[in-house]
């Protein structure tokens, strides 16, 4: 006993893991470590062996319910620890604890609850393949809060009703909730089948079946199948020769003169179709390579690596396809591998499965990149990829109808950057408040934009404040923004700056049209050379400017000064390519 109060979480995962026969002898392994967690108030000891517990169990669902471990988990449910009380709770799910499985089903469907706390009981539900869960499945995909996490769950669950419900809801979901359905829809012969008839009927667009989804659909191994995706998607290309000649092709195409290429809109090609696997510039996945230090100025290597990428396949980047009992069919990486348990990568998530739920692992010759991975991009996109590849330093993100969700998500500032300090998001709104600041600070948005039109609602207090929002605008060293500012502020709303640039370009104020200390909606529009504003329908800016910026990232300022003051904005609406009309004159 004496020496369980000195383990360490990776101890007590080494002797689970250890344990061939662990269900077996879940009471033996266990009721020491049980023992301890009942007589220790040491809360680092607590959370060292609960750690080491749920990695051991991981990918389990069904174990024995150690000895003693019921007055564990009660007086472990009292901790001040919030991390103790969530691990207490998942290894009663995995003891079988009806208790812990009724209040999480509680909590899931509890909306007054934080959405926090109701995803984590959904994934805990999910991780101990909660019965009752399937039922309920249906229903939380049609959840604003759930529906990202049960769109992931999904694949886990052999119902029709599911699939179908993931493609009656598929419109509405955002890009990246759409790639997590496919990839659910694509894990199981009837879900894919459903899937293809939708994808004919005009439901769901071919051009979302990726190359990697297409990978998928093969990887059921089904004749029918098959035939209907080289109806839907065509042969890819098999023969060195025909690489080689496709290689050549879009060299060619790639280095010929006469366009522009535009690596922010690169960026974008690149996060739909790499950024799950790959990282570069930090952002990204990790089931690939981090390709940030790789050759990728040298076309040659690109086109190589991109239309042949089997050719040469690192031994740890060949994929493996797993299918289990209940019909599941998983193609990933496999990263672990125990007696009880593999741990597989895949597109989206990694998953630990229970070897006694698996039929076959068929192990692969082919990498996790798919081949045919730019057979769906236009010419244009594939010269922006790979311009945005060749780049030495990170570009902002250009805004496309596939991107739009990632501007602003009204919960976070994920993919937000410059100085956050002063920034927060509360209630769907972005927050800034300055304390009183030596120099001008910027928020910057994770997407820049070229043509486009925004609608915010700003309120500004007190009014003896300054704020403004940047638009087809550049960041400088230093955290410094230049470009295009619609300023907010005291004797300054309405009128048109360039920070950094021209200054003043727009000197007529919009300041009658302004509600002091209220609520205030903000339009710009930006149309080629053409740039009007808005506040509450009044028009304010409207000009013709053909020295200025087309394209840049959209940013929001904190401006210098002694004066304290809070600038709130909410009910964002980014519109692209619009027609180059103020659309709150319309409805003053």
């Amino acid at each position: 006993m004496r020496f369980l109060k000195n383990v360490t979480a990776v101890t007590v995962a080494g002797l689970l893991l250890a344990s061939s026969s662990f269900a077996q002898s879940a009471n033996d392994t266990l009721s020491p470590l049980v023992a301890v967690l009942s007589q220790s108030n040491d809360a680092q000891l607590q959370l060292d062996i609960l750690k080491g517990i749920s990695e051991g169990l991981k990918g389990q669902s069904r174990v024995s319910m150690p000895k003693g471990w019921e007055v564990a988990a009660k007086k472990l449910a009292q901790s001040p620890d919030a991390k103790v009380q969530e691990l207490t709770r998942n290894l009663s799910l995995i003891f079988g604890s009806s208790t812990a499985m009724a209040d999480l089903r509680d909590r899931l469907q509890d909306k007054s609850a934080k959405p926090a706390d109701r995803v984590a009981a959904l994934q805990a539900l999910v991780a101990a393949k909660d019965a009752g869960l399937e039922a309920m499945l249906p229903a939380l995909l049609n959840d604003a809060v759930l529906r990202g996490a049960a769109i992931k769950a999904a694949g886990g669950f052999n119902d029709g009703a599911i699939a179908r419900v993931l493609i009656q809801s598929y419109a509405k979901f955002t890009a990246a909730e759409k790639r997590d359905a496919l990839i659910a829809l694509t894990s199981r012969v009837s879900f894919a089948k459903d899937m293809l008839a939708a994808v004919e009927q005009g439901r769901i667009d071919r051009k979302d079946l990726s190359a990697d989804i297409v990978r998928q659909l093969r990887d059921l191994n089904q004749a029918d199948i098959t035939k209907q995706v080289e109806k839907v998607w065509g042969s890819v290309r098999a023969t060195p020769a025909e690489k080689l000649a496709q290689i050549a092709k879009m060299k060619k195409m790639v280095q010929k003169p006469g366009r522009r290429d535009d690596p922010m809109h690169g960026r974008a090609v690149f996060a739909r179709t790499c950024q799950q696997c790959h990282t570069l510039y930090g952002e990204g996945g990790k089931i690939g390579p981090d390709i940030t230090g790789s050759n990728r100025g040298d076309i040659d290597y690109i086109l190589h690596n991109i239309l042949d990428p089997n050719a040469e396949i690192p031994l740890d980047y060949k994929t493996s396809t797993v299918e289990t009992k209940d019909d599941r069919v998983i193609t990933g990486i496999i990263k672990q591998q125990t007696e009880q348990v593999i741990t597989i990568a895949s597109a989206n998530e990694t998953l630990t499965l229970p070897r006694k739920d698996i039929t076959t692992i068929r192990p692969s010759e082919l990498s996790m990149m798919p081949e045919g991975l730019v057979d769906q991009l236009s010419d244009n996109d594939v010269r922006d990829f790979i311009a945005y590849l060749a780049t030495k330093s990170q570009v902002p993100m250009l805004a496309t109808k596939d991107n739009l969700d990632l501007f602003f998500n009204g919960k976070n500032l994920d993919g937000w950057s410059g100085p956050k300090g002063n920034w927060k998001v509360e209630n769907g709104e972005l927050i800034g408040t300055s304390p009183g600041l030596k120099k001008n600070e910027w928020l910057v948005a994770p997407l820049a934009v070229n043509n486009f039109r925004l609608i915010v609602e700003v309120k500004l207090a007190p009014n003896a404040g300054n704020s403004g929002i940047q638009f087809r605008s550049e960041t400088q060293p230093d955290g410094i923004v230049k470009g295009y500012q619609a300023d907010v502020g005291v004797g300054w709303w309405g009128k048109l700056y360039e920070e950094h640039g021209r200054a003043l370009l727009w000197k007529e104020s919009g300041e009658k049209a302004v509600k002091t200390d209220d609520w205030n909606t903000y339009e710009i529009v930006a149309v080629g050379s053409y740039i009007k504003t808005a506040i509450n329908g009044q028009p304010c800016v409207d000009m013709e400017d053909t020295a200025g910026a087309k394209q840049g990232i959209i940013a929001f300022q904190l401006h210098s000064g002694n004066v304290p003051f809070e600038v709130r904005l909410r009910k964002f609406q980014l519109e692209l390519d619009p027609k180059a009309e103020l659309k709150t004159v319309k409805n003053r």
